[in-house]
């Protein structure tokens, strides 16, 4: 018996798994569970990590059972940037604050948007890494000579537990600072926007042992995919060349796993990114709208006293009228509004709809239309990769969100199979798996995901129906 322990975080929670390896299945427990949000101090967004390092101490004392290996994955983008003493010069800056915004129309007059795009497969978006740093260094120039280390979120954490600074490369390829080719650091990108190389700890591939827990001398840390999606699809049971996969959570990562980055003009326009995968390849996916505004949606209604529940919600979204108001998720109204109520409401005046006005209409409104926007991705994947699919694969929490699933099913007419609902979390364990000898492959782990959970499967429904639909809202989703 073998067991690993994998914290993953998320952008608004994160918790730690025990996985216990028996030779022929694997089991998960949870050890211990905490939020986690931006915080707004001084008018940026930041993480509080000295609040984060304090939860996976925790977390790690609760752990009272022989343990081999810990492994670190978080969402993307993020950096901390550590002066000489590997201290941080200010907390790390969260992705949904607004302040790299500006940086997009400084970058064009340095290099045009879509060679920036063929060079690092990554979308042009603000939140990403390299925007980031523009903005940092704007706003704090004494940073470019105090900053002798840069290392992406996961690997942040793993350097306060751990005392090694490196970085994983399937976080790295989310900061569009990689060459997609090399792998690498495009130190030759540094060099045209920031007029000198950056301090970036080195690119690592992930499945092996780098040192141990400081506090936690028995414990080994294992270098995992840093970045959630890709653990997330290597606990995939997929077995076919042609299938899709969903990492279903605050975000929802629409994809397919292939051997080379798609970097076409069409693909650009379309806002697609190629990031990696746990084994070197690409996920050619597009970073769509998850459960943000739903969660946004449900503090706005405990604020208010409202009584929510799953049940509730659930009751509501089938006593409310179908497609009475659909929105695109990905409109900017809904990054990260004050208020989620009225920027729905704002955008249904905008379009000329009836805004929700009971918690039902407001689940129906959002679940719906997510299925929709989904549905016009995976179009979209197609036709960029030159393949059909008839499968998706769902992981993460989404993944038992049985009614979403279904109207993704119905949406896009394939079948769906949800679960295992802590796919980053496995995928995570499955890595130290592979670290410590105990599996050799991406193929060996998924077979043993598929002996050991039991994914939910939805048939598409309502087809006629959803064609109209999709007919319908095809002008503004």
């Amino acid at each position: 018996m073998t067991t690993v322990l994998a914290y993953d975080l998320g952008a608004s929670s994160g918790r730690l798994i025990a996985e216990k390896f028996d030779g022929n299945t694997i089991s998960i427990k949870e050890i211990h569970r905490f939020n986690n949000k931006p915080q707004l101090v001084q008018g940026h967004y930041y993480w509080d990590y000295p609040a984060l390092i304090k939860e996976l101490k925790a977390g790690l004392q609760k752990v009272d059972f022989p343990a081999s290996s810990l492994g670190i994955d978080t969402w993307g983008v993020d950096i901390g940037l550590l002066n000489k003493e590997y201290a941080l010069l200010s907390l790390p800056f969260s992705y949904r604050d607004t302040h790299s915004e500006p940086q997009l129309q400084k970058l064009k007059q340095l290099i045009d948007p879509f060679e920036l795009f063929k060079r690092t497969g990554n979308e042009i978006s603000s939140i990403n890494t390299l925007f980031q740093l523009m903005a940092i260094y704007e706003k704090f120039p004494t940073y470019r000579e105090l900053c002798k280390s840069i290392l992406m979120m996961p690997n942040l954490l793993l350097y306060g537990l751990s005392n090694v600074a490196l970085n994983e490369y399937s976080i790295s390829s989310t900061s569009q600072l990689v060459n997609h080719e090399s792998k690498q650091w495009d130190e030759g990108l540094m060099q045209l926007i920031f007029q000198q190389q950056l301090p970036l700890a080195s690119i690592e591939m992930p499945h092996q042992i780098i040192g141990d827990v400081l506090d936690f001398p028995s414990i080994q840390m294992a270098l995992v995919p840093g970045h959630d999606t890709a653990c997330a699809l290597s606990a995939l049971p997929i077995n076919r060349q042609n299938a899709l996969f969903m990492s279903l959570g605050t975000w929802c990562l629409v994809g397919k796993e292939i051997d080379k980055p798609i970097v076409s003009r069409d693909a650009f326009e379309a806002g697609f990114t190629n990031e990696g995968t746990s084994e070197g390849a690409i996920r050619f996916q597009k970073n769509a709208m998850g459960f943000w505004i739903l969660q946004k949606l449900r503090e706005e209604w405990v604020a208010s006293g409202m009584n929510v529940t799953y049940d509730i919600e659930r009751q509501g979204f089938l006593e409310a009228a179908a497609f009475k108001t659909i929105i695109d998720p990905e409109d900017p109204l809904f990054f990260n509004p004050k208020s989620m109520t009225l920027a729905i409401e704002t955008y249904c005046a905008k379009t000329a709809q009836v805004s929700p006005r009971t918690i039902g209409e407001y689940v129906r409104c959002f679940t719906e239309s997510v299925a929709i926007s989904y549905a016009k991705v995976i179009k979209k994947i197609e036709q960029l990769a030159s393949q059909s699919t008839t499968e998706i694969y769902i992981g993460g929490g989404g993944a038992q969100n049985k009614t979403l699933c279904q109207l993704i099913a119905n949406a896009t007419g394939k079948v769906v199979f949800a679960g295992p609902i802590e796919a980053s979390s496995i995928g995570n364990g499955l890595s130290q798996l592979r670290a410590l000898g105990e599996l050799n492959s991406i193929e060996e782990g998924r077979v043993l995901v598929s002996r050991s959970f039991h994914p939910d499967e939805f048939i598409p429904q309502d087809q006629a129906r959803w064609q109209e639909i999709l007919e319908q809202y095809k002008t503004f989703i």
